[in-house]
Parts: C-alpha cells; sequence; structure tokens
C-alpha cells in the first residue's frame, strides 16, 4: 500500500510535468529499470504490477489533458551493468523518464550514467525516479540535478528510529 502510495504521488506529479510537454495524444513512455528475473524477480514484477495499476488510472476517463502513459518493463537481473544496458536501451527508444528502487548499487550506476547523459545531451534530458533505493551518497556525494528520491534514505531512517527510541521505556 505504501509503495502504491508512493507510486500515484509520481505519477501524478509525471503527469503534471509531462503535460507541459507533451500534446494530446502523445504517449509518455516510462522505463521501469529493475530486477524483474532471478532472486528478488518476484519483487520487481510485483512492483511493476503497481507501476501499471498507476499507469492504468491516470490514462483513464478523467484524463483531460489527452496525454497518454506507458510503463517500459526493462530486466536489469538486479545487476548494475544490466540496468545500464536497459538505460541506454530506454535513451535508444527516446524514454526520458526512468524508474528503479530494488538496490542502491543499481542506482547508483543508474544516476552517475544519466548524469553523464544529461551533460553531453542538452535537450534530451533523461529524469531518474528512484523509489526506494536509500544508499544516502544518492543525494549526498552522488547528488544529482535529474535524480529524484521517493523515499527516506538510510541515514534518515535511523535517525527518526533512534529519536523516538530514546523517549521509550
Amino acid at each position: 500500500m505504501k509503495f502504491a502510495l508512493k507510486s500515484v504521488a509520481v505519477c501524478v506529479i509525471l503527469a503534471g510535468a509531462s503535460v507541459a510537454f507533451a500534446q494530446k495524444g502523445e504517449t509518455v513512455k516510462i522505463a521501469m529499470i529493475e530486477g524483474l528475473s532471478g532472486p528478488f524477480g518476484n519483487v520487481g514484477q510485483n512492483q511493476l504490477k503497481n507501476w501499471q495499476f498507476v499507469i492504468d488510472r491516470l490514462n483513464g476517463a478523467k484524463n483531460v489533458a489527452g496525454v497518454k502513459f506507458e510503463i517500459v518493463p526493462i530486466d536489469s537481473k538486479s545487476s548494475p551493468q544490466e540496468a545500464l544496458n536497459g538505460l541506454k536501451s530506454a535513451i535508444d527508444q527516446g524514454i526520458h523518464y526512468v524508474v528503479q528502487g530494488n538496490g542502491s548499487a543499481v542506482a547508483l550506476a543508474l544516476a552517475d550514467a544519466i548524469a553523464k547523459n544529461n551533460e553531453r545531451n542538452p535537450g534530451k534530458e533523461v529524469i531518474f525516479l528512484n523509489y526506494a533505493a536509500v544508499d544516502p551518497a544518492l543525494t549526498n556525494e552522488k547528488c544529482s540535478f535529474a535524480h529524484f528520491r521517493l523515499d527516506a534514505d538510510t541515514s534518515m531512517k535511523m535517525e527518526a528510529l533512534t529519536s523516538f527510541m530514546k523517549d521509550q521505556p
């Protein structure tokens, strides 16, 4: 449920941002680069279903802007190298939005590659929406303008837990 709520929020933001650039009748593609097979494939498949649910809602009858959304699943097999191959494929397909969350190693590789891509290709930037990778480096020393984290990092979570626990008997 928590992931579904985050997904809805992300997609509403995407819908608003995309409508500024997309015209009625166009399709905004979102690449979901995630481990869809292997040991954690079931987690990735579940998250893909959540994203598809949100996309279906956005494309529903109340879509007054007339912009359609499509989720494009890309299996990273939870590998940073496979994720980079998937990113290249997404960029080659003209996709400008990437979502990922299972694994900070993958997220770090994607954030770095997207930042480099955006420097080399002004006007064709890619936006990375990170819904669950929690390494603090992603928003500290590896911070990038194109990376948006939708979940608290490990240091934030630890601070919240210890602040709460210190007052408990």
